[in-house]
């Protein structure tokens, strides 16, 4: 017989198809019914047979890379930045109270307030969605892992000093395991805010990319494509969430399982 945990996963698929058909059955039924125009609302069949070209072109894919490209490049910058940034100035509690107003303006600032002047600097590129990239996601970073440094328990930094431990193996075998949870956090969060903002960058200033492609196809009156690259990047979005989180479940399992024993 199957296991109980089999049994409810299985029953949670089969839930979200019927939600999915459901969905679509609105979908064709609003059309249908001409509730909404063809121009604003075209028929599911339309947006599959649109997906189906688009699915074997090369240009498809290669503005679904574009977007990544962009996305990619920022979070890795603000991984590399934040990290560092956010465990050193999280470890002592005077220099974390004394920046933290810099950091929170951080992350309210609009990164896409600085496109009109990247545009002049770097032009549509894909350098120029990484900086946007980068200001987005850094400042999250970078407050998750002060937050992680801070979960190191005094005892634990007793320990450390008693035994003169490296700076580097603290760092490596004592402030990176604790800080674990709290950085996969906040790699959650920055990916799933990469590719958002790549997107709007896309969509805003016409840069190589599905954001791109979405906003050409509106303009040129094909809403069946339209809605092929908004689906596309609904996808991404999730697709990209789910990937991290799982991944973040299997990294940090053995902090769950340590608290068990």
């Amino acid at each position: 017989m199957l296991s109980r945990a089999v049994r409810t996963r299985t029953g949670v698929v089969v839930a979200r198809l019927i939600v999915a058909l459901l969905a679509i059955g609105c979908w064709q039924l609003a059309v249908s019914t001409t509730l909404l125009p063809a121009n604003v609302l075209p028929a599911p069949f339309s947006v599959v047979e649109s997906f189906a070209t688009q699915i074997i072109s090369p240009d498809y894919w290669k503005a679904i890379g574009d977007t990544f490209a962009g996305a990619l490049l920022g979070l890795a910058f603000g991984i590399i930045v934040g990290v560092p940034v956010g465990m050193l100035t999280g470890r002592r509690p005077l220099i974390e109270l004394s920046t933290r107003f810099l950091f929170d303006f951080g992350r309210a600032f609009p990164a896409i307030a600085l496109i009109p002047v990247l545009i002049l600097l770097l032009g549509r590129t894909t350098d120029m969605k990484a900086v946007v990239v980068f200001t987005a996601v850094v400042f999250p970073i970078i407050v998750q892992a002060q937050h992680g440094v801070r979960s190191v328990t005094a005892s634990i930094e007793e320990t450390v000093r008693s035994f003169r431990i490296p700076p580097h193996l603290v760092v490596l075998k004592v402030m990176l395991p604790s800080a674990a949870p709290f950085l996969a956090t906040g790699f959650r969060l920055g990916a799933t805010i990469a590719v958002l903002v790549s997107l709007g960058t896309e969509v805003l200033t016409g840069a190589a990319g599905v954001g791109a492609e979405l906003g050409e196809a509106q303009q040129g009156g094909d809403t069946p494509l339209a809605y092929v690259f908004l689906l596309t990047a609904c996808i991404l979005g999730f697709a990209v969430s789910a990937v991290v989180s799982f991944a973040q479940d299997r990294l940090i399992r053995w902090q769950t399982e340590g608290n068990e024993d």
